[in-house]
């Protein structure tokens, strides 16, 4: 099953900042809900097992997320793989910061899930997908600003 999402944030914080922050693995680790267990394996890399929870379904996934592509401070990229619990997922996701009083990042993600999640519908999983992003752009928009 394929879903596409976008949305955009707006961050209290300078563009440099913002884009420095989202591209910094122990932040990005520091930051994530959710995880149960966080290795920053280097400058690119996290692995990590995640609680998911769908409509009455739980399970832990094990995931990779590495930063892609990157021109500070105007966008970067971030891959998201991962499985457990009979299911795998794919995320390419992009975001792109634009200068204003504050920072405005918008971003975009295309998922891919197959097995066991795959089953639950379209339906469910876009609703799951729109909560769970908004979780992990709110904790770490809430993170930036604290941070400074």
């Amino acid at each position: 099953m394929q879903l596409s999402l976008e949305g955009s944030k707006t961050i209290n914080l300078p563009r440099e900042r913002v884009f420095d922050l989202l591209t910094d693995t122990n932040f990005i680790a520091s930051s994530l809900p959710d995880a149960e267990e966080v290795n920053v394996v280097d400058k690119e890399t996290i692995d990590a097992r995640l609680k998911v929870r769908i409509a009455l379904v739980s399970a832990s996934m094990k995931v990779r997320i590495k930063l892609g592509e990157r021109e500070r401070p105007n966008f970067g990229t971030l891959y998201v793989e991962g499985s457990g619990s009979g299911s795998n997922v794919k995320i390419a996701s992009r975001f792109e910061l634009l200068n204003g009083s504050t920072t405005t990042m918008k971003w975009s993600a295309n998922v891919e899930i197959t097995g066991v999640m795959a089953g639950l519908g379209s339906t469910i999983l876009k609703s799951f997908a729109d909560k769970k992003v908004t979780e992990i752009f709110d904790s770490i928009t809430k993170a930036m600003e604290k941070t400074g």
